[in-house]
């Protein structure tokens, strides 16, 4: 098989994987590339609101090169960085009625607020990997939680003391310990992608939305997928299709059942008052960071960890979020093993107590001003773990002319900008580090970052009392 510049290309899905795939295809020379997705992208512009349910469509997303020791991962977020720079300065100079009706002139895609990772139990091994790999121009830039000379730093530096303890733990003179890392900060992700989208269609992208236009099936003949089957009827005969379907790839592409899980986020948003100014200065990006706490040291039904949250968006939304568990849903079988599968439940409108109890508990202690405000809305999020949470980009064994890109693990979307060279890369079969990386791999003995669980695990939506908003204020009982 020998893919050209004028050979047609499906892709099946428009969130980050899909978007950035055909953005690069057609910097690189691509003439004939199409983009397939059930949901109206075209209508509700990838909002949350509006019924948007992927992965992808999110009210903000951390952008960090904080990757451990992971450094391929941290140096390409480093790149994506200028590129979201860049994306800035084109909405700035492009007419607002140029533009697609959610987007103006200012507005900002990507924030570099800070990032502060707290822990009440000394500085987490992740982040001494993290600054041990951290390029030594940018050290400057990571201020020492615990450390009062850098304290001092940071204010001679311009930052607010509210970015370095943004809940007061120091004063309270409570546990604390982590590090403010200025390069990293947040994106507005649905924005972020009707913007890529916008620019995929200004170069040529063609776009097929809406539930007439979802994957009814792959067209396959002798080992070799010809193209694809929409949910109209219609078949459209393509050279390459590639499967970017975030949570749906394991039950669409059953090869990848082995190496991707679908699990969810539990996240919860508060709107604020438009009269309490004081909270939104409060929580504004100017005075509040990106934040995480006790991110690698969550123990189930006991601590309060695995929890993150961010500065308030233009319209007053905090959002906090937490991924201590990882939530399975093992509602379809595979049409090959016939094994369940993890499969997203969309559109529920509550989340595990547990999730609430980590959340609403934290919020007691660090955030008691926002926990007596009404909810805007509780949900899952759901993403694509795959086996050791690098992505997993290549042509499927055995089956000629298919592709899968997924496998976001939940870090994937700050390489918007910049990931599609690298697949694109992938599609070519040129071997770089990138493509080593991403490529089809074995499935690890041991831990297989919780999918050796299986639908016995604990983390089964079906084995969690769910809960609503109503639970949300310290009043009510969990």
């Amino acid at each position: 098989m020998t893919i050209t510049k004028d050979s047609k290309v499906v892709i099946v899905g428009a969130g980050v994987f899909g978007l950035t795939t055909a953005l690069h295809l057609s910097r690189r020379g691509y003439k004939n590339v199409h983009i397939f997705d059930r949901q109206p992208y075209d209508k509700n512009r990838y909002a949350v609101s509006l019924g948007a349910d992927a992965a992808s469509a999110d009210e903000n997303k951390i952008l960090r090169a904080s990757y451990g020791d992971r450094k391929l991962y941290q140096d390409l977020a480093f790149t994506a960085m200028p590129e979201w720079r860049r994306w800035n300065e084109t909405l700035a100079s492009t007419p607002s009625d140029e533009l697609p009706s959610d987007l103006t002139q200012h507005t900002r895609l990507w924030d570099n607020c800070g990032y502060v990772r707290l822990s009440d139990r000394g500085l987490e091994d992740s982040e001494k990997e993290t600054q041990k790999h951290f390029p030594a121009e940018v050290k400057y830039t990571q201020y020492r939680v615990s450390d009062e000379q850098r304290r001092a730093d940071a204010t001679r530096d311009g930052i607010p003391a509210s970015k370095i303890d943004p809940f007061g733990r120091l004063d309270r003179a409570l546990p604390t310990d982590g590090v403010l890392d200025m390069t990293a900060g947040y994106v507005l992700a649905s924005r972020a992608c009707s913007f890529a989208l916008h620019l995929c269609q200004k170069a040529g992208v063609k776009t097929y939305f809406g539930a007439d236009h979802a994957l009814r099936r792959l067209v396959q003949h002798d080992g070799r997928v010809l193209g694809i089957e929409s949910a109209d009827g219609n078949k459209h005969i393509a050279d390459l299709v590639i499967v970017a379907c975030g949570g749906w790839t394991p039950s669409l592409v059953s090869q990848a059942e082995q190496l991707l899980e679908t699990t969810s986020g539990s996240v919860l948003s508060i709107r604020l008052p438009e009269d309490r100014p004081d909270l939104w200065d409060k929580y504004s990006p100017e005075k509040f960071p990106v934040w995480d706490f006790n991110m690698g040291s969550y123990e189930p039904y006991k601590t309060i960890g695995g929890i993150y949250g961010l500065p308030r968006t233009p319209e007053g939304v905090v959002k906090i979020a937490f991924r201590g568990a990882k939530w399975t849903d093992y509602s379809r079988n595979s049409t090959v093993s016939g094994m369940p599968l993890s499969y997203p439940k969309t559109h529920v409108e509550k989340v595990p107590e547990e999730a609430m109890r980590v959340i609403r508990g934290f919020c007691e202690e660090n955030l008691p001003d926002l926990i007596e405000l009404d909810l805007e809305y509780e949900r899952l999020c759901w993403y694509t773990d795959s086996v050791n949470n690098s992505f997993l980009i290549d042509y499927v064994p055995g089956t000629g002319n298919l592709m899968v890109a997924s496998g976001g693990s939940g870090h994937g979307f700050k390489f918007l900008p910049v990931l599609g060279q690298h697949i694109v890369d992938s599609i070519e079969r040129k071997e770089t580090q990138y493509t080593r990386l991403f490529a089809w791999r074995e499935v690890p003995h041991g831990s297989k970052n919780g999918l050796e669980e299986g639908p016995g695990g604990w983390r089964r939506l079906d084995k969690q009392k769910m809960v609503g908003r109503d639970t949300w204020k310290p009043s009510s009982k969990l």
